[in-house]
């Protein structure tokens, strides 16, 4: 090999070990800002959980022992103990109405072919995208020139509003990828359209409709705006909390936070989950399917 040869060699070889260092360089510098932007999200909550545990009243460093002195407290309080089962109360009936009624407009809209369906789908999904001041205040004017008092059913009505397009949306994503001979076969076998829905339609979208649920209810259980526009005399978990920090910070506000973040992150992982595995399903089928047929 000549001296020319061998020149040219090493510098591509050059080139190709700085095209390298500079790939790696490139995805060090993107995880660490992905990492700054996690540590920028999940830090504040991470401290306010390590502080629910403090024995310490005073929010400072350094920790004093561990304790669930705070947690006893707030659970022991009536009016916590209200609060929390006022929440759930709402949270379970409109994710209950959330469910009919988003199950019910996911039919129409993927079966049915009429004009305006993109608008109505459209206002359908506004609710979900509407900042919470906007929806609460536009949703107490109505109530107000209905004459309808604040209370659990305005809570309901508010929450159910934004749960529903949720529901909808997830549960149609699911029918677009179904088996559309399934329920042509039910049909075809004398089942009626409600035995095929109950036992074919149904039982094909359970698992996101679960999911739905479960994502409809962590954000009833979170929501403060729409709650405190439409709230009444007994408030929600938020709005307690809420309150509690009106009248000076406490250690229980940071129990508070801790149940209700910790909560909310469990419920969106098995939701989560739930979405991810009736993702694979259907490639699965398919899967399964071209493998008989090629045995075949």
């Amino acid at each position: 090999m000549s001296s020319a040869q061998i020149t040219t060699s090493m510098d591509e070889g050059g080139i190709s070990l700085a095209r390298r260092g500079a790939g790696i360089l490139f995805r060090i510098l993107v995880g660490l800002a992905v990492a700054c932007v996690y540590l920028f999200l999940y830090a504040p909550p991470i401290v306010t959980a390590l502080f629910s545990f403090n024995s310490s009243s005073i929010q400072t460093l350094p920790f004093g022992h561990a304790t669930f002195r705070w947690y006893r407290a707030l659970l022991n309080d009536p009016e916590m103990q209200a609060a929390i089962y006022f929440s759930l109360k709402v949270a379970l009936t409109a994710v209950g109405i959330a469910g009919v009624f988003g199950v019910g407009f996911a039919l129409l809209i993927h079966r049915v072919r009429f004009p305006g369906r993109n608008v109505f789908q459209a206002l359908l999904a506004s609710p979900l995208v509407t900042p919470g001041m906007v929806l609460g205040i536009s949703l107490l004017v109505v109530f107000h020139t209905a004459s309808v008092a604040p209370g659990f059913l305005t809570i309901v009505v508010g929450h159910a509003s934004f749960v529903t397009p949720l529901v909808t949306f997830i549960v149609l994503q699911r029918l677009r990828t179904s088996d559309p001979t399934l329920e042509q076969a039910s049909m075809d076998s004398g089942a009626g359209p409600l035995r095929t829905f109950w036992h074919v339609t149904l039982p094909g979208i359970r698992v996101p409709l679960i999911a739905a649920c479960l994502l409809g209810f962590t954000l009833s259980m979170d929501e403060i705006t729409v709650t405190f526009f439409l709230a009444g005399i007994q408030g929600t978990l938020p709005v307690y909390v809420w309150g509690l920090l009106r009248f000076g910070f406490t250690p229980e506000v940071n129990a508070a936070f801790t149940i209700i973040g910790g909560g909310s992150l469990l419920l969106i992982a098995i939701a989560t989950a739930l979405l991810v595995g009736a993702g694979m399903r259907p490639g699965r089928r398919r899967a399964h399917r071209r493998s008989q047929a090629v045995s075949a």
